[in-house]
């Protein structure tokens, strides 16, 4: 049929998706997480990713983010994404994140979902390296992104940055949907005999900018111009194009940065690439993915421009409350604040209170008949044999030299290890809290590891589900 885009092809009238070819060579042997919302777009990627998972030899589970926004329907979106996945024997693992009690100052809705998410994420992709995270974009949403980032002042990487695969930290995501539009995936559905979906009402509401691109001013623009859709398509490929050959540069001129890292590399950097490279060194110096946005950049520009006064001159990184850009006359520097005091360790006797404050973190426990536990792989919440944990529990921070037997191992891995391999922020080592028996030894840290002490078998009579919640 011609006129088709490339990315799926059509058989008796029946639409059918297939992986760009950038994905095909990262799916063999990987976990994928499917990003489900109850929506068209992301239920259409969890049955394309279902039908293909056997053939292209991946295990498959969905993830559910409820966010706190629209009480009883944000509800019903779990229960059908529940229904959707016990019925085709996907398992899933739902969220509550809670999105508005999670906002930072200044921070609109939107933009503290896609942080809090990715926060989330950073904790369920235990094995980033065999992992994969999978989201519904469509075409329709490339275009709505390039204009909001056009309208912000992107560069040609911000410009192109939904892209089929793309790495931020340790986790690749991947968008197998970007060549197919909404009307597309909805087709796909109505081809596997599925008529319902979950429509959020707040796609309808134009106080969010992407929503008032979509209701308002992209009808306008196919009015005025019926060809400027698939011509921003084409911009935002070649912008790829551009930003993939600028990020190349980018690398190498990290690479090339003296150990000094003296104010004098920095501004001997070309303008395009002076961008790129200082979000590699903050991302870097910090451990987690920093962009800098512009005020950053243009602070950073007149401070290495001014005369050296022979001070430390710091600038505030948005977003990032333990660190700072500071630029003195030989030397540029990510720098930490004084770290906090470390927490003191706290007793906990499950049998007198279920709940226990730790820093930002909420531990809850709670019994539960062995024929009641569902095992996902989310890291948030851990079982254990109630007969074999001795009482009082101790929970604590980690201490250099900790070591654990994680859950299927026979012996001890250092916990420094454990953090690494599950993508944790360097700040996990003085906050996360860490669960420990009478005996001192290490039973669970959350979002990272479960011990292989007191496993729940076939002759547990009541086990312990222990929950974690970040409080911030």
């Amino acid at each position: 049929m011609p006129g088709r885009k490339p990315g799926f092809s059509v058989s008796s009238e029946v639409m059918k998706l297939s992986f760009p070819s950038g994905i095909i060579p990262l799916l063999n042997g990987r976990k994928v997480y499917c990003s489900l919302s109850g929506g068209a777009d992301s239920l259409a990627l969890l049955l394309f990713l279902e039908a293909e998972r056997e053939k292209a030899r991946y295990t498959l589970e969905a993830v559910h983010f409820e966010h706190g926004f629209r009480g009883r329907a944000s509800v019903a979106d779990a229960d059908f994404c529940r229904k959707i996945c016990e019925r085709r024997s996907i398992p899933l693992a739902v969220f509550h994140i809670d999105v508005p009690r999670k906002r930072m100052r200044g921070e609109g809705d939107e933009e503290a979902a896609r942080r809090i998410r990715l926060e989330y994420w950073r904790k369920i992709v235990f094995n980033p390296e065999q992992s994969l995270v999978a989201l519904g974009h469509h075409a329709g949403d490339r275009i709505e992104n390039v204009l909001l980032r056009l309208f912000r002042g992107s560069n040609s990487t911000g410009l192109s940055s939904m892209r089929p695969v793309q790495k931020i930290g340790r986790i690749t995501f991947i968008r197998p949907c970007l060549d197919n539009t909404r009307t597309d995936l909805e087709e796909f559905l109505r081809g596997q005999q599925i008529l319902k979906w979950r429509n959020d009402a707040t796609n309808r509401s134009t106080v969010y900018k992407r929503n008032l691109i979509r209701n308002r001013l992209l009808p306008e623009i196919r009015r005025a111009f019926p060809f400027a859709e698939a011509g921003i398509l084409q911009s935002v490929r070649t912008l790829d194009e551009d930003a993939a050959f600028l990020e190349d540069a980018a690398d190498q001129a990290y690479a090339s940065l003296s150990a000094l890292s003296a104010p004098e590399d920095w501004r001997a950097l070309p303008p395009a690439l002076l961008p790129r490279v200082l979000r590699r060194f903050l991302s870097d110096k910090a451990g987690c993915d920093i962009v800098p946005d512009s005020r950053l950049i243009e602070r950073f520009r007149t401070t290495l421009a001014c005369p050296d006064n022979g001070r430390r001159r710091l600038i505030p990184i948005a977003g990032q409350k333990d660190f700072r850009l500071a630029v003195r006359g030989d030397k540029v520097e990510c720098v930490q604040r004084s770290a906090r005091p470390p927490l003191p360790d706290a007793p906990w006797d499950i049998r007198k209170t279920n709940r226990l404050e730790f820093g930002s973190f909420a531990l809850t426990a709670e019994l539960v008949p062995p024929e009641n536990l569902l095992f996902t792989t989310d890291k948030s919440t851990a079982y254990f044999d109630a007969s074999m944990l001795d009482a009082p529990l101790t929970v604590g921070i980690w201490r250099a030299g900790d070591r654990m037997i994680p859950f299927g191992r026979k012996t001890p891995v250092l916990l420094k290890k454990l953090f690494s391999d599950a993508g944790a922020p360097p700040e996990w080592k003085r906050t996360l809290p860490l669960l420990r028996n009478s005996r001192g030894a290490i039973l669970w840290a959350p979002f990272v590891r479960n011990s292989a002490f007191a496993p729940v078998t076939r002759d547990t009579k009541q086990a312990v589900k222990f929950l974690a919640v970040p409080l911030h």
